[in-house]
């Protein structure tokens, strides 16, 4: 019974927060522009959390999210020029690349893949700073893209592909075995090191197709190019009721819920006319609440 709880709560918060806002702003929250823009807003995070799941269910942090964002981004610019097509396909190999390199960091050179992941942010966060792209005519051409039905369309392959992956291949089903006992999975004849590459290097295509969508979205490539991305993506996930040690609780309904939660209470708040200093406030209060009574503690007990 307190398993059924736990999995409903995310979902009933999610219920609760859209009938509140639906009901209180006078409209404005369930106007048709506003859901738009919910939903290209959310969309880069939430495609995001689709590939990082996999990296949490072998229960590891990706901190390289906002970095390899960035790097995608500049790197893809510099070579591809003004063609989009090469632009959009050197994102996703090269945000692959930063997921294998990762990867190898931590299973080749024994680096936590938390401290890997901070490497990569740093340098992708300093190429952005030193080499940036304002509007041009690739940015013009992106931006043409920038409508709710494109956004909506990459979110709802990218959600399926995730789900299905996840939970009906080997895979997804490896990532939670390894998340749950690393050495009775190496035991059973699974090799723990090619699927946390294969984890890493989904991961790092979700980022490559979010930073596709962060250059549709904002006709430019600056310094603060996927500022922040990785802190996003956690905290959705968290909304969402992911077991942040992984293992079998990890679900990936948890990277929609989650990021939907995320964006409607910040959305929600703003068209209350709050004071952007309490906004923050806020949401870690319900950040708190709702990871409280939701998060797995059966990882706890042998420590307690």
């Amino acid at each position: 019974m307190r398993d059924k709880i736990k999995k409903i709560i995310p979902i009933a918060g999610l219920v609760i927060i859209f009938l509140i806002f639906a009901f209180t702003t006078d409209g404005k929250f369930l106007a048709p522009i506003n859901l738009q823009n919910l939903i290209i807003q959310s969309a880069i995070t939430m495609v995001a959390a689709v590939g990082t799941a996999f990296v949490m269910a072998h229960n590891n942090l990706d901190f390289s999210l906002g970095g390899a964002c960035a790097l995608s981004c500049v790197l893809s610019y510099l070579i591809a020029g003004q063609n989009l097509v090469l632009f959009f396909i050197l994102c996703i190999v090269l945000g692959i690349l930063c997921g294998l390199f990762s990867a190898m960091l931590h299973i080749k050179g024994q680096i936590p893949a938390f401290m890997a992941g901070m490497c990569l942010m740093f340098a992708g966060r300093g190429v952005a700073q030193s080499v940036a792209a304002q509007q041009n005519m690739l940015m013009v051409k992106a931006a043409s893209l920038n409508n709710i039905w494109f956004f909506l369309v990459v979110l709802v392959v990218v959600a399926v592909l995730g789900f299905l992956i996840f939970n009906y291949t080997k895979i997804g089903k490896y990532q939670k075995l390894i998340g749950t006992n690393p050495k009775a999975a190496e035991l059973s004849g699974i090799s723990v090191g090619k699927y946390k590459t294969i984890a890493f290097a989904i991961s790092g295509a979700t980022i490559g197709i979010a930073a596709c969508l962060t250059v549709i979205r904002s006709a430019a490539i600056i310094g603060n190019t996927g500022l922040n991305l990785e802190t996003n993506v956690l905290l959705a996930l968290s909304l969402g009721g992911i077991s942040i040690t992984g293992g079998s609780a990890t679900k990936m309904r948890s990277a929609v819920i989650g990021t939907l939660i995320f964006f409607i209470l910040n959305n929600g708040l703003t068209l209350w006319g709050l004071n952007a200093d309490y906004v923050d406030i806020v949401k870690a209060v319900f950040f708190l609440l709702t990871v409280t009574i939701s998060i797995d503690r059966s990882q706890y007990d042998t420590i307690a």
